[in-house]
């Protein structure tokens, strides 16, 4: 008999792949962004039943917000969502992807500065380009579960770091495929778009989430910060994974 352990069910894992394909810069670029101007909200009191780390920037776009609900009450009883990044400013999202690129620049000195920056953009999206990052635009959200008991739910083992970051990523133990199997449903039900990359990244409007579902256009760029509490509230430590 076939080990449940590493298996995820097919008809989730095909749901998931039809949403959740390869995101190259490129294609990133070519998508049309037709801003909307919809405001973001605060989702510390948009979104009451979601848990939101102390270090998030607590805000979403209005649409995404709802979304987020919507996939809080897909849940199993009990289950919640707990949100560790929403909306990040430039200047946060610069810092993550320089300081990534100069660990790999330290880790693989052989490497070229094109290899680098690919490596790089694997995990965080460049601020340099035409396709602002998700988390810039207010339409990503990373999220992670949190067991009736209030406990995070196990996700990744017996994987550590970057190994277990892929979103059906082999390996899994039979807990951790199942906890990512109610997480994948719920998002996924509420109209998100799952990064391939990242079993914790989702995201609806922005060009990723174009690329992602076949899009040519998106709703979502770069917000306007009407709100002094946006313009001013630092993240002390921006949590992401791993």
């Amino acid at each position: 008999m076939r080990p449940r352990s590493t298996v995820f069910s097919l008809e989730l894992a095909a749901q998931l792949q039809a949403v959740s394909g390869p995101e190259p810069i490129a294609a990133l670029n070519r998508i049309k962004e037709r801003e909307c101007g919809e405001p973001l909200v605060n989702i510390r009191r948009y979104c009451p039943r979601v848990r939101i780390a102390r270090t998030c920037l607590p805000y979403l776009r209005r649409t995404v917000a709802e979304k987020l609900s919507v996939a809080q009450a897909a849940l199993p009883p009990g289950y919640k969502l707990r949100v560790t990044t929403a909306l990040r400013k430039k200047e946060t999202q610069q810092a993550l992807f320089d300081t990534y690129f100069a660990e790999l620049s330290e880790k693989h000195p052989n490497w070229s500065y094109a290899t680098l920056r690919r490596q790089t953009c694997r995990f965080f999206a460049p601020y340099d380009q035409p396709a602002p990052p998700g988390h810039c635009t207010g339409a990503a959200v990373d999220v992670h579960l949190l067991l009736p008991s209030g406990r995070q739910a196990e996700m990744r083992k017996p994987l550590t770091g970057w190994k277990a970051a892929r979103s059906l990523a082999h390996g899994l133990s039979e807990k951790s495929v199942r906890h990512r199997e109610i997480l994948f449903a719920a998002m996924l039900a509420a109209g998100f778009s799952n990064c391939a990359e990242e079993f914790w990244h989702y995201s609806y409007g922005d060009a990723g989430w174009a690329v992602r579902v076949g899009e040519q256009e998106c709703v979502y760029g770069w917000p306007t910060l009407r709100e002094n509490s946006i313009v001013v509230l630092e993240q002390t430590k921006p949590e992401y994974c791993p």
